[in-house]
Parts: structure tokens; sequence; C-alpha cells
């Protein structure tokens, strides 16, 4: 059954490559360089998402494979002494006959990365299962180039299966190879040619109903991934943009002094905070950051993502 899956999901990836293929070619001759946020942006989006032909999305999992324990006050300006906690986590799209996995997971080494010093829980069960999702998956995208969304690819047992069907954007590679988060995660040179590799300007359609957007501030090579299911409901992940929902809705950045640990641009994030807004406020979007462990238990119980299978 498992091979069967595979063979399925093969056969769907190959499809939506060749119109990546063609789509990408469109797009690249119709758009300049620099990223708007903006009403027409979404209005763009909403089309690209038409462009790969074949059956919508229908649902939506998620896997936390470990906690990492912060404070208010270290994830949002102004915020309190108050205990948060930051949820590791791996999104699946399903098809019909295929998925897409936003995000990878990591190891435990890696995650001990996100602890300074801290023992914090990661649950290798979970992981393993978010391993297998990978395996079975047609196609691997991840919103940005930090460890704990790329490592379980990077660092999985099964690199090489999985490399042929991830997703990587230039500015992603570029971090990898020169300026990676962690040495656990660099690329050595060469290793790129392994992955499929794009370049976009502002947004790229890379499954039926599913288009990338380009957000980077955090890392150079963060995204957004937009999701039109065939119920007609909107989801935007935003990645790290806002580790918690009330980034969106202030909006409000992170601390300064997070920011410049991290390395990221306020100005830049901040313009997306406040498009994301008008998304979520006027258009009924659903958001999803990928760190806020109450708003995704929330959405799990409003039935708005399910556990990954």
């Amino acid at each position: 059954m498992y091979r069967h899956h595979i063979l399925k999901a093969a056969a769907s990836a190959a499809i939506w490559a060749l119109a990546l293929t063609s789509a990408q070619a469109q797009l690249n001759s119709s758009v300049g360089p620099l990223v708007t946020y903006n009403e027409d942006l979404l209005e763009r989006i909403r089309e690209t998402a038409k462009i790969i032909p074949g059956n919508s999305p229908v649902s939506i999992n998620f896997m936390k494979i470990a906690e990492s324990h912060r404070t208010y006050a270290a994830v949002i300006e102004g915020g309190s002494d108050e205990p948060f906690i930051s949820a590791r986590t791996a999104f699946q799209v399903l098809y019909p006959s295929a998925s897409v996995m936003i995000d990878t997971g990591m190891d435990e080494t890696v995650h001990s990365f996100y602890g300074f010093g801290r023992e914090e829980p990661f649950w290798p069960e979970k992981n393993e299962l978010v391993q297998q999702a990978l395996r079975g998956a047609s196609l691997i995208i991840v919103t940005h180039e930090h460890g704990d969304h790329i490592a379980g690819v990077l660092r999985s047992n099964y690199r090489d299966e999985l490399a042929l069907k991830t997703l990587l954007t230039k500015a992603q590679v570029e971090t990898l190879l020169t300026n990676p988060q962690l040495p656990e995660i660099g690329l050595a040179s060469g290793d790129s040619s392994h992955y499929l590799i794009v370049d976009y300007d502002r947004y790229l359609p890379v499954a039926p109903g599913m288009v990338l957007v380009k957000s980077p501030g955090h890392t150079p090579g963060h995204q957004m991934v937009y999701t039109r299911l065939a119920n007609n409901e909107e989801y935007l992940f935003i990645g790290d943009i806002g580790w918690l929902l009330e980034n969106v809705a202030g909006p409000t950045l992170r601390p300064e002094a997070t920011s410049e640990r991290i390395g990221e641009n306020r100005q830049a994030i901040m313009a997306q905070l406040i498009w994301i807004k008008q998304l979520m406020d006027h258009h009924g979007i659903i958001i999803v950051p990928s760190h806020d462990n109450d708003l995704l238990n929330r959405y799990r119980e409003q039935g708005l993502l399910g556990d990954l299978e």
C-alpha cells in the first residue's frame, strides 16, 4: 500500500512539475522584482492559484513534534512574563490522491539548539510520523531556512529520497550555503543540485490551489504559502513572520532584541504583518503561524486542522 501511495504521489508531482515550468515562465514575464503587499496582490494570488490544473486540496493536517518554552515578552513587543509555548510543527496539505508538506520537522540534535541550554520536550515518535509523511508527499516546501523548518529534510535518514521532491528557493539555498543558522543544516558546495531550485519575484503556483508568496525579512528566503481548499476556505501559512496570531492582530513586531538576535528586517516584517492583518480582518483568510500552540489547538478543535496522517 505504501508503494502504491508513492507511485500516485510521483505521478501527481510529475504533472505539477510540468505545469509549474509553464507557469513560472508566464509569471516571470509579467511581474516586477519587488513585492508590494496590497489588495491587488491578493487578487493576483487567487488567480494564480488556478493556474495548475487538478483537484483542489481537501484538508490540512499538522503535527507538533516539540516545544520551546519562552515568555510572551520574548516573542512580542510589550509582552508579559507569562509562559508561551512555541510549537515546533509540520503541516500536511491533503489532495484526493496526493499531499504536499509545508515544513519538515527536525531531529533532537537540532531541537536542542533552540533550548539555549535548557532541556525541552521533543517527541521522536511524532517526528518519525512526519518523516513518513514526507516520504509519502508529492512535494515538500519550506517556509524558510531555519533548522526547525528544514532540518527534517537536510538531516533525514531518507535525505536523498526527499531531496528529489523538496522545493527550495534560490535565496534559501544561498543562506544554507553561506550563512546557515547552525552548522548542522549547512549545505556543502554541490549539494543544492539534488533539490528542486526555483527563483521568483512575487508569487509562484506550485500545486492546484497552492501559491508561494515571497516574504523576505525574517530570513532572506522566507515565503508564505497560500492554499485554497475545495470548499473555498483560504489558508495562509505565514511561517515565522509572526510567532503568534497576536503579532498579526496588533500588528506588533517581536521585541527589538529578539529581532537583532535573529538578524531580521523589522521594516519588511511590519509591512507583511499589516497586509496579513487585512487578509484576516477583511477577507476571512485563515492565518496559520507555525508556532502558536494555543491557536493551532483551537484550529484543531474547530475542525480547521486535523492530525497528520
